[in-house]
C-alpha cells in the first residue's frame, strides 16, 4: 500500500518502569534483543523517519542512529513525550505520527497502513491500545499543546489522559482482532508481563511473527 502522507514514528520511552523495579524497558531483553530494537524494527518498515522520546543520557541509544528527545512538560505522564513527538514531528513537515511505547515489542508490520488516515488508535478484542495510534501532527500539537497548558487541580485526571487527546480529534478506534489469535500489542508492565512476552515469542519465533 502507498502511503498518501509522509509518516513520522515515535517510540515512548520515558516511563519510570516502577513496576519493573525501575528497570529501563528499552533495554529489556526478547529473544536476545532489547525491546526498542524490536519496535524500531517495524516502525522502519512504514515510517519515513523515527524519534526516540526518552530522559536522561540519550547517549544509550546511539546504536539506532535516531533522534533523542526529552521532555520538556513535566508531571503529565506519556503525554509529555507525545507532545514533544508532535513538536518534532511538525518541524521536520511530517503529517501523520504513529506513537507506540517502547515496552510494546510485537506490534503488526502493517500497522500505520491499517491506522490511516488517522487520527486513530489500536483495539484488540475490545481493550484499547491509546498510545498505539495514528495523530495528525499539526492539529494533535495544537490540541495537545492547548490541552496540557490548561491543567488545574479540578481538572488534572482528565487532562493528562491520552484518550482526552483522542476524543477531542474525533479518533477512529482500529480493531487488530482479527490479525492475530495473541494480541500484538501486549506490553511489559510487570515481572509477570515479560515472561508472557517471551513466551510468545519463544512460540512464535519460528512463524515468522
Amino acid at each position: 500500500m502507498q502511503h498518501k502522507h509522509k509518516v513520522a514514528g515515535l517510540v515512548l520511552a520515558g516511563g519510570q518502569g516502577t513496576r519493573m523495579h525501575h528497570a529501563d524497558k528499552a533495554f529489556i531483553n526478547i529473544g536476545n534483543r532489547p525491546c526498542i530494537d524490536w519496535v524500531i524494527t517495524r516502525l522502519m518498515e512504514e515510517c519515513t523517519d523515527i524519534a526516540i522520546s526518552a530522559n536522561g543520557d540519550a547517549s544509550r541509544f546511539k546504536a539506532w542512529n535516531f533522534p533523542v528527545i526529552a521532555d520538556t512538560v513535566q508531571g503529565v505522564g506519556p503525554l509529555a513525550g507525545l507532545l514533544r513527538g508532535l513538536e518534532w514531528a511538525e518541524a521536520k513537515g511530517f503529517d501523520l505520527l504513529v506513537s507506540v511505547p517502547v515496552d510494546t515489542p510485537f506490534i503488526p508490520v502493517n500497522l500505520v497502513s491499517k491506522l490511516q488516515p488517522g487520527a486513530s488508535y489500536a483495539t484488540y478484542n475490545g481493550q484499547n491500545h491509546p498510545l498505539v495510534a495514528l495523530w495528525p501532527v499539526t492539529p494533535a500539537r495544537a490540541l495537545l499543546a492547548a490541552q496540557l497548558s490548561n491543567i488545574t487541580d479540578q481538572n488534572r485526571k482528565q487532562s493528562t489522559r491520552v484518550c482526552t487527546l483522542a476524543d477531542a480529534l474525533g479518533a477512529d478506534a482500529v480493531d487488530f482482532s482479527t490479525l492475530s489469535s495473541n494480541d500484538p500489542f501486549l506490553n511489559i508492565n510487570t515481572p509477570q508481563d515479560l515472561i508472557t512476552v517471551n513466551t510468545y515469542w519463544s512460540r512464535n519465533k519460528n512463524n515468522g511473527e
